[in-house]
């Protein structure tokens, strides 16, 4: 089951993507063809139900919002990124067991 504040994110982050393609004059026929996919998965992203996090960043690469999303992803844009930079990234982290 998707918790709701995802559910929620889902549907803003589509419907933020229906408004830039209809600020870029594409119709989803237009998007899908240039993302790779068909109408109707244009239709559930926008809709904000589930799809492959390959496809939606085709479809973002598509209306020019890709770059500012991957962005948003670093860590070190954040503060605490930015105070926690000198310090040695580890390769992996480990769930410790006391048993």
């Amino acid at each position: 089951m998707t918790p709701i504040p995802v559910r929620r994110s889902l549907r803003t982050i589509g419907q933020n993507l229906a408004n830039q393609r209809k600020l870029l004059g594409l119709t989803a026929k237009m998007v899908a063809e240039r993302a790779g996919t068909t109408p109707p998965t244009i239709s559930k992203l926008e809709n904000g139900e589930g799809t492959s996090l390959e496809i939606a960043l085709r479809v973002m690469r598509v209306l020019g919002l890709m770059d500012t999303v991957v962005a948003a992803t670093d860590p070190f844009a954040t503060e605490r990124g930015r105070l926690m930079v000198d310090e040695k990234l580890p390769d992996r982290v480990r769930v410790r067991r006391d048993g």
